[in-house]
């Protein structure tokens, strides 16, 4: 995901997340976040209950069930960044208080996927063949969605941000660099 990102300019990254932040404030978007947690909320449940085949078949399954879920919802987040489908408009430009929302939603969800992998780690069950993959396939999905919420956050403070860049490039061209071991 990170690629699309850095290959557009300033003003078409803004665009463009406002763009995906209005669509995280409609009820489509919404609703898959939500549901993604409700997966999570019940994978944890189910990865908490495993004792036997079956309980691990059942955990196979809703992993990627949820995988499947965030893949898609991550493809879609790809393909409006790199423009090969538009992000459909919204009325209303986001709120601050919306894209905290969003931001929080999207940390809680990686808190929530990684939480499951954590408590798979515990009960040893990571090296199950049917859910080793799709395991280490969550925790990469939960790390996407911390990445996202990054962004959004780095979005929605871009002036702060683009200002210590430029104050670094400004003690960079006087000089006034040092050395990592020296700070």
């Amino acid at each position: 995901m990170s690629a699309p990102i850095r290959s557009v300019g300033r003003e078409k990254r803004v665009a463009t997340a406002i763009a995906l932040l209005s669509n995280f404030g409609s009820d489509v978007w919404n609703a898959e976040l939500y549901e993604s947690l409700s997966l999570a909320a019940r994978l944890s449940a189910a990865v908490k209950s495993v004792k036997s085949h079956a309980h691990s078949i059942k955990v196979s399954y809703l992993l990627w069930k949820i995988n499947g879920h965030v893949a898609k919802f991550f493809q879609e987040v790809d393909d409006v960044l790199a423009g090969r489908i538009a992000a459909p408009t919204s009325d209303e430009p986001p709120t601050a208080e919306s894209i905290q929302k969003s931001i929080r939603t999207l940390v809680e969800l990686g808190m929530s996927l990684n939480a499951v992998y954590e408590e798979a780690r515990r009960k040893r069950i990571l090296n199950n063949s049917m859910i080793a993959g799709p395991i280490a396939a969550l925790r990469a999905h939960a790390e996407q969605f911390f990445e996202l919420a990054e962004w959004f956050d780095l979005v929605q403070h871009g002036e702060e941000v683009e200002k210590i860049f430029a104050s670094a490039n400004e003690q960079r061209s006087r000089g006034e660099v040092h050395d990592l071991s020296q700070v």
